[in-house]
């Protein structure tokens, strides 16, 4: 494993840059709203870098200046530098030539209106803090709308009191610079990431939802609770519908928020606790299986079907083989889960089977819902009878065609896909494909001699 900051030094050089001005409001967000993702360590280094540049907008200095103020080690300025990074605070420059020289500039956070806004910045301040605390925060930072009931606003405009020459305010746009505005977390997030929105949206046609109802800041929205708490587009079509008015087809962003925190905050809060029983869980089903005689390899597949959903396991499984999951397969796969009496785990091992026992490229609808019509009819529950029918029909298979066995694990073809968990074949199945079908040399000997006897037998008849 490599560790990045090993390749900085005390002795490294940091020249500091002051990227835009810094108010009270944005060290007031940068405490209240950041502090909570950031973590205490690299508010206190953005700090640092500001109260270092308040009186200028760059100086040098070297990096153990820092650490000395900061009380801590390359490690720790590190990661906490990664994480204004990535927040936004902070941008960082190598030098071109000499790797020991580099500069950080210091960015604003954003102001509390602009933080509530970003779909993205609110879902994980709420994760983080909770929703009560996340109400809190807003309203300490919300600001009157100036609309007085006994009021009228007599305001005048800037033109109502200043001149100004149009012809040379032109002029002059004509000639500036296009401005440079900062992207909010959620927009970068859509920019870098995949979701399959034509997918998506079809669903939603079939269930009457306006197209356009799924607006600009919708789709930000979805896109953040997709990130988030990696939901699919199957199920994130689930949520769309209960939050939508099917009289009109509109989408309510304020309900689908609302339903998926209250779907999984629960689940967040409950999760640390989950954690903590998982090895003693983990363990003890281990044991059982083992005793069911089971293989450490066929363990391995079982424990994994049961802790991911089918969408999930069936893209993974194409990852790894460099493939991608087809609308047919996807809406294949819906009509499993929804209308088969099958549970997920069970539904993961036959994906299993179609797709690393037989190796197929894709899902074949007909044998997948033939499979899935017996399994149902033979009350397979749980994924260990499942991996029994598994073997059932592999040893079926095998008998018909021996030449179509499969050769191993298919995953020594995509060693890029180290970052995915690998499936694994059992030794069942892959024990066939060592075995040598040829002839002994007696057998042999008996055969040729059998040959001679029927060729001397023809030419006497002839």
């Amino acid at each position: 494993m490599t560790y990045p900051w090993k390749t900085m030094s005390p002795k490294d050089s940091v020249h500091l840059i002051r990227l835009t001005m810094l108010s009270d409001v944005h060290i007031r967000a940068l405490h209240n709203l950041y502090q909570p993702l950031l973590g205490k360590d690299a508010v206190s280094l953005f700090m640092t870098l500001k109260e270092t540049l308040d009186q200028t907008i760059e100086k040098d200095l070297m990096l153990s200046d820092l650490l000395v103020q900061l009380d801590c080690g390359v490690k720790e300025f590190y990661e906490a530098r990664i994480r204004l990074e990535a927040y936004g605070l902070i941008r960082v420059y190598v030098h071109d030539s000499d790797s020991t020289r580099f500069a950080i500039g210091l960015s604003c956070p954003m102001l509390p209106e602009q933080f509530f806004k970003d779909p993205m910045m609110k879902m994980m301040l709420t994760e983080k803090v909770g929703e009560r605390l996340t109400d809190d925060l807003q309203k300490r930072f919300k600001v009157h709308d100036g609309r007085l009931t006994e009021y009228k606003e007599v305001t005048k405009s800037f033109l109502d009191v200043i001149h100004v020459d149009m012809k040379k305010m032109s002029e002059a746009s004509e000639n500036e610079d296009a401005e440079e505005r900062s992207t909010a977390i959620s927009d970068q997030i859509m920019a870098a990431e995949r979701f399959d929105w034509s997918f998506f949206i079809e669903g939603l046609n079939k269930n009457y939802i306006s197209r356009s109802s799924i607006t600009t800041d919708l789709k930000r929205l979805i896109y953040t609770f997709h990130t988030l708490y990696n939901i699919n587009e199957l199920e994130m079509q689930k949520f769309v519908l209960e939050a939508a008015d099917l009289n009109t087809g509109q989408v309510d962003d304020q309900k689908l928020t609302s339903l998926i925190q209250k779907e999984y905050l629960q689940k967040s809060s409950s999760r640390r606790k989950a954690s903590q029983d998982l090895t003693q869980e983990s363990g003890h089903r281990v044991r059982q299986l083992e005793q069911k005689g089971f293989s450490k390899e066929e363990i391995e597949i079982i424990l994994h079907s049961e802790q991911v959903s089918p969408y999930a396991y069936l893209k993974s499984i194409k990852r790894q083989k460099g493939g991608f999951v087809s609308s047919n397969e996807t809406w294949l796969l819906k009509e499993l889960v929804e209308n088969a009496p099958l549970t997920t785990a069970v539904i993961n091992i036959l994906l299993n089977y179609l797709l690393i026992i037989k190796n197929s490229p894709s899902i074949e609808k007909g044998l997948a819902t033939k499979i899935a019509n017996d399994w149902a009819q033979s009350q397979v529950k749980t994924p260990e009878d499942a991996m029994q029918k598994v073997k059932q029909l592999y040893a079926s298979f095998s008998q018909k065609n021996q030449k179509a066995a499969p050769k191993g694990n298919y995953s020594k073809s995509r060693k890029n896909a180290s970052h995915a968990r690998q499936e694994t074949l059992p030794d069942w199945a892959v024990e066939d494909s060592g075995k040598d079908e040829r002839l002994s040399s007696e057998e042999e000997e008996a055969y040729k001699e059998r040959l001679k006897r029927i060729r001397n037998r023809k030419s006497g008849e002839s």
